[in-house]
């Protein structure tokens, strides 16, 4: 682990300094941008200068290759994009330039002319001093430039004779040695002038990632605070309606009021009776859900037959079905293969999807429960309906916590809006997906896929 860490460290670090080396390469040559073409302009005023001296053929000659060399640094400066081919083009454009314009100590010099070869060895000198300040930021081009133009400036003078030129020499040595001094603190100056813009570019983006986060972490505490309101809101009025009913209906009984009519007591024992078994049931959603939403909830994976299972959910809302006066279809593929799942959770998700179809669907419509195999070898199992429909802006809302479609308005019985919400989190505990289809007035369908690793394990466990 420590060692992962420490190579993406060195990564992170080796890659910081590439792009530290290339924005001080672009500083170095957004300096000559001028100056690449400006030298043909000092070059042909020094040959305007010599020509008393030297001839236009000489003179041309090494204005014609100081141009040739200026053209490429120029659109290189131009051009520059920051990247590891084009450092090595951009130090190889300046190499040719430098070499070009320290032809000067060869073409310009003047033996025995001292006055011209002194002219030539200031034009030299300014030319380290120069070039050292322009390319300073950039350690591959200050390493070029002290490299050509300070051996020029060493080795020209030694074209001439005598002790005098021997001694310029000598000091070309020791002023090349300061300007490179020099040029190193531009080095350094550069270098920490975008260290700091750096870490003020970080600083920024850290303050704009915390300035998300913050926002982010607000708005969940503000919907928290939203969907506890709204579930205190729901809850007080879910709770409150089985719980009136029992105690009213217990008072009545208490009170003695019917003892001459003891049939108004078992009817209202039966209503007592209702409303507990509401109320149990509205209280195990609300922990069922809990669960869910703590990733508390533990499956029992076992092997099971969702063709027999979706029987027994048909089953047990066969009387729910009567009542509503529609019809039940099953529609099981055969050879269906075992599945991998929690039996409980299926069972909960099929009869949470059958209430909610039986609930919205009309007399003499049609409810369907059907179980296939996918392309991809999943499993696809889901309730459809021919009721009322939900309204696609709607359609989202309905996996929300006390999510309510609005054909609940025509609905005697809107139910608690947490039946969908509770089989979306078992579906996606399973690792499935649950997708809703429906048009108003035309019906809904309600579609859980399964992946095919559950149906796959199950199918080789069984072979």
């Amino acid at each position: 682990m420590a060692a992962s860490l420490s190579v993406t460290d060195t990564t992170a670090a080796d890659a910081r300094e590439q792009k530290l080396a290339l924005d001080q390469l672009g500083l170095a040559l957004r300096n000559l941008k001028l100056n690449a073409w400006m030298m043909p302009a000092l070059a042909a005023v020094i040959c305007v200068m010599f020509h008393a001296w030297i001839g236009w053929p000489r003179l041309m000659t090494w204005f014609g290759v100081v141009v040739a060399t200026c053209v490429p640094l120029g659109i290189m400066a131009h051009r520059f994009r920051p990247s590891v081919t084009n450092l090595t083009a951009a130090t190889l454009c300046y190499a040719v330039f430098t070499i070009g314009w320290s032809s000067i100590g060869w073409f310009l010099w003047v033996p025995h002319n001292d006055l011209a070869c002194l002219i030539v060895i200031m034009l030299i000198a300014c030319t380290v001093a120069g070039n050292g300040a322009l390319v300073g930021p950039s350690r591959p081009l200050t390493v070029v430039s002290y490299t050509i133009y300070g051996t020029t400036l060493v080795l020209t003078p030694l074209q001439a004779s005598g002790g005098v030129y021997r001694g310029i020499a000598v000091l070309a040595v020791l002023y090349t040695a300061y300007m490179l001094f020099m040029s190193r603190q531009i080095f350094v100056t550069a270098r920490n002038m975008l260290l700091l813009r750096y870490d003020k570019n970080d600083l920024i983006e850290a303050l704009a990632n915390s300035k998300a986060e913050s926002d982010a972490a607000r708005e969940h505490a503000e919907a928290a605070s939203r969907a506890k309101s709204q579930f205190l809101a729901n809850m007080s009025h879910e709770l409150r309606t089985p719980l009136n009913a029992i105690l009213g209906f217990s008072e009545m009984i208490t009170s003695r009021i019917f003892d001459a009519r003891p049939e108004r007591h078992y009817e209202y024992a039966g209503l007592i009776h209702d409303s507990g078994h509401h109320l149990l049931t509205l209280i195990n959603d609300i922990l069922d859900l809990a669960k869910i939403e703590a990733g508390s909830w533990s499956l029992r994976e076992t092997e099971i037959d969702l063709g027999a299972l979706v029987a027994d959910a048909a089953t047990m809302i066969q009387p729910r079905i009567a009542a509503s006066r529609c019809s039940l279809s099953v529609e099981v593929v055969p050879h269906l293969p075992l599945v991998l799942c929690d039996e409980r959770a299926m069972k909960q998700i099929l009869l949470n999807l059958l209430s909610n179809a039986v609930k919205f669907t009309p007399q003499g419509g049609l409810v369907t429960v059907f179980v296939r195999t996918e392309a991809n070898g999943g499993i696809a199992l889901g309730v459809s309906d021919t009721g009322v429909g939900i309204a696609p802006e709607d359609q989202q809302r309905v996996f929300q916590n006390f999510g309510q479609g609005r054909h609940d308005v025509v609905t005697a019985d809107k139910g608690t809006g947490l039946g969908l919400p509770i089989v979306k989190g078992l579906v996606e505990a399973h690792d499935g997906r649950i997708a809703l289809e429906s048009e108003i007035g035309e019906g809904t369908t309600v579609t859980v896929h399964l992946p095919a690793r559950r149906a796959g394990r199950a199918r080789a466990a069984a072979s």
